[in-house]
């Protein structure tokens, strides 16, 4: 396949990576401003975006993490270092990599 159609079907070297993020909060307050340092200082920090849902002590997102050249690995073990340091954060887990636009992702549940 040439290059020009891998890159359109994210496809091999443009595949993207992206990993399922469930934190569980030890608080109910406070859950928009710590969306909001999360996304800031965590996922947008290091060049990453991400979507889902969450209320209370509860936050479910997937990340994305770009290509494999971006160095995804690099970019989670900065998350997980972030996430580590916050008082406000019971547990969290996070998925194995997975292709976001043609892979099956894991099911986590709250119970970290």
């Amino acid at each position: 396949m040439k290059k020009r159609l891998r890159k359109k079907k994210h496809l091999d070297e443009f595949a993207e990576w992206g990993r399922r993020l469930v934190i569980k909060r030890n608080r109910k307050d406070g859950f928009d401003d710590f969306l909001d340092n999360f996304i800031r200082d965590a996922i947008e920090a290091n060049g990453c975006y991400c979507g889902g849902s969450g209320e209370g002590d509860n936050l479910d997102v997937i990340v994305e993490l770009g290509c494999r050249s971006n160095d995804p690995d690099a970019k989670v073990a900065a998350i997980a270092a972030w996430l580590s340091v916050q008082p406000d954060i019971q547990g969290w887990k996070i998925s194995d990599a997975f292709d976001l636009w043609y892979g099956k992702f894991e099911e986590i549940e709250y119970d970290v």
